[in-house]
């Protein structure tokens, strides 16, 4: 699927908040790099990677065992000169969330507009739908 037939500007709405809708170009890009549109992702306990707690708390360990080990490796060496990788890597996570907060807004934005916060969070299609789900699981990964 081609990302610039996908996008469509309008007059920004409830409906479509920034005046792009947003979910079709995410859903081009998710699929160039899966191989299948953001639509088709289930989230399937025990089969999607990081669903259990096995693995999810290996890599919290392996996490914290990169980070405080590095930290005691590197205490052994002076100081070396980052500044550039480090606003790289700060411009790369800040461009990351902010695309997904407008995924997000754009996923919300409707649903608590137009029924309510209590809504959005309690009923099951409310803040529950499969564009949300992705975001849920795609944000922790990337962000």
């Amino acid at each position: 699927m081609d990302i610039l037939k996908v996008v469509d500007i309008q007059k920004p709405s409830i409906d479509r908040p920034f005046g792009v809708s947003l979910w079709p170009i995410f859903n081009a890009l998710f699929g160039r790099v899966m191989g299948y549109p953001a639509d088709d992702f289930r989230f399937v306990r025990e089969v999607t990677p990081i669903s259990t707690f096995k693995e999810s708390a290996s890599l919290i360990v392996a996490y914290y065992a990169i980070i405080f080990g590095g930290k005691a490796v590197m205490s052994n060496f002076g100081a070396m000169r980052l500044r550039t990788l480090f606003q790289l890597h700060n411009l790369f996570l800040t461009t990351v969330s902010g695309i997904l907060l407008a995924l997000f807004i754009e996923q919300l934005t409707p649903t608590l507009y137009n029924h309510g916060l209590f809504y959005g969070i309690c009923n099951g299609d409310g803040g529950w739908t499969q564009p949300m789900v992705v975001l849920y699981y795609v944000c922790p990964l990337l962000a």
